[in-house]
């Protein structure tokens, strides 16, 4: 299995664009990063409100990570292309996805950092909690690496469900203490320690972004 890997020039091109245009469109800013590990694997766990939430990620993080994107978006042209050499990757919503599942793996033995929204879609205001996957806390688990919360603030007003233009509102992006879990053996029988692991991985989340729910 060959596992994703960026193309170093266009990710860095496209990485320091998108920095300066929210640092001078957005008045982006980032807290917090001395909390980012200088050296192995790690997970990044972060909420999701908008579209614009991902590549908001680009201003702040210490290196450059690996992200899981819902399948369709891959098959928009040049789009697809231009993702995969960014360091996103596909995953089929739905039932698990394997391919996806073993790419997740293949970057952290690798010693990258693999970037998640446990959420698993976007949520929009008002909505109930939504439902955590506990597919972070398994691999940090199986790889015994720490988990970063990372709160985002401001997309839902740069770019709302339906809207085609982002707006000039402030991003603020908030990166938490790194998690170390209470080791788990991954097993369907500690299914529901594992969920409560997740659930409290995003509370820490949910703290740094400032996001409520019904």
């Amino acid at each position: 299995m060959k596992v994703p890997k960026y193309n170093l020039f266009i990710l860095y091109l496209t990485w320091y664009t998108f920095k300066v245009f929210c640092w001078i469109y957005f008045r982006a800013s980032g807290k917090g990063y001395k909390n980012y590990p200088k050296k192995g694997p790690y997970l990044i766990a972060m909420n999701h409100n908008s579209l614009i939430d991902i590549p908001a990620m680009a201003t702040a993080v210490n290196r450059p990570g690996y992200t899981m994107v819902k399948a369709s978006l891959f098959k928009i042209p040049v789009v697809g292309w231009w993702m995969r050499r960014i360091g996103f990757f596909p995953v089929k919503r739905g039932a698990g996805d394997r391919q996806a599942i073993e790419n997740s793996r293949g970057i952290l033995a690798r010693g990258d950092v693999l970037i998640l929204a446990p959420e698993g879609t976007r949520h929009r205001k008002g909505e109930s909690r939504p439902k955590v996957h506990s597919g972070i806390v398994r691999l940090a688990q199986e790889f015994d690496c720490p988990i970063i919360p990372v709160g985002v603030t401001g997309t839902r007003k740069i770019l709302p469900p339906g809207a085609k233009v982002p707006r000039p509102f402030k991003l603020l992006v908030r990166i938490g203490e790194p998690i170390h879990l209470e080791k788990v053996e991954v097993t369907p029988k500690n299914q529901e320690i594992l969920q409560r692991q997740a659930e409290m991985v995003m509370d820490k989340v949910y703290e740094l972004s400032g996001d409520q729910f019904e």
